[in-house]
Parts: structure tokens; C-alpha cells; sequence
């Protein structure tokens, strides 16, 4: 039950960042961090893959709603939730780390759980920015704010995972 109400309040909390802190940062046109995806990225491994697309749908749903986007969101996170079992199997490997729940740092090498971060958040800000871009003539833009994005999510992200695992699922 603790673990249930871990992932609720994580769900609330990139919710709340997200919408109250990291959309309201305004560095430019290229610097939009997409920090929820953090929440995906820790569901436990071994959950199916119809309970990560729901959940992933829902997220999308709720910031959309709250955002007043039209379903921007709700294609963005639902395609990570997508390619994630194919991205745990890629980087992590099948191995040991499915008998784990939930992707620790102490179970995972860092550089795994790094690189993982790094691909889901990548295929969350291509998602985004591309299907926000709708476009091919701002295509060099659209993978500018991919890049730069990309990597300040990745960095939050970063930590935000860091944060979870060391000090809230102990």
C-alpha cells in the first residue's frame, strides 16, 4: 500500500512541477523541459504492457486538461509508454532486473539506468515537438528544441529519479 501511495504522490508532484514551475520558465523558445515523463520511467518493470499505456494515457490526459492542449500530451507520453518494454529489454537487458519492481539505482548499473532515462525522455520530447511542429518546413527547428529540451529534461529527470529511488522507495 506504501508503494501505491509513492507512485500517487510522485503522479501529483510531476503534475504540479510540470505545470506550475517548468511551463512557466521562460529561457527562450528551445527550453521547454517535459519532466513527466519521470513518472513513467519509474513505474515497476514488471507491470504489463496495457497497465504502462493506460496510465501513460491518463497522464497525458490530465496535463492536457489541465494545460488546455488537445491531446498533445496524450500522444507524446502514450507513445513512451509504447516503446518502453522494447526500451527495458534494449538497455537493460531481460537478466536480473525484471525480478526487481522498480528500476534501482543499487539493481540497475547507473550508466543503464542513464541511458534508459536518456531514451525515454528523448522519445517523449521527438514525440512532442515534432507533433507539435506538424510541419516539415520547421523541422530543423523542431529538432533544435528537441536537443536543447532534451537534455535539461533529461538532467531533471535525472534527478528527480535519483530523488524517488534514494530516498522515497527506501
Amino acid at each position: 500500500m506504501k508503494r501505491y501511495l509513492s507512485f500517487a504522490m510522485l503522479f501529483v508532484a510531476v503534475v504540479l512541477l510540470q505545470i506550475y514551475l517548468f511551463d512557466n520558465i521562460s529561457l527562450g523558445i528551445y527550453f521547454h523541459p517535459l519532466i513527466y515523463s519521470a513518472f513513467i520511467i519509474l513505474l515497476p518493470l514488471k507491470y504489463n504492457s496495457g497497465a504502462v499505456l493506460l496510465l501513460s494515457a491518463f497522464l497525458g490526459f490530465v496535463m492536457d486538461w489541465l494545460t488546455g492542449m488537445a491531446g498533445l500530451n496524450v500522444i507524446a507520453i502514450t507513445t513512451a509508454g509504447f516503446v518502453r518494454p522494447l526500451l527495458i529489454k534494449l538497455i537493460c537487458g531481460y537478466g536480473g532486473v525484471l525480478s526487481e519492481p522498480i528500476p534501482m539505482i543499487n539493481r540497475v548499473a547507473p550508466k543503464r539506468l542513464l541511458m534508459y532515462i536518456a531514451a525515454m525522455v528523448m522519445v517523449h520530447c521527438s514525440t512532442y515537438f515534432l507533433v507539435e511542429s506538424l510541419s516539415l518546413m520547421h523541422v530543423m527547428h523542431a529538432l533544435l528544441r528537441i536537443v536543447v529540451s532534451g537534455v535539461a529534461s533529461i538532467l531533471v529527470v535525472w534527478y528527480i529519479v535519483r530523488l524517488f529511488l534514494d530516498k522515497i522507495m527506501r
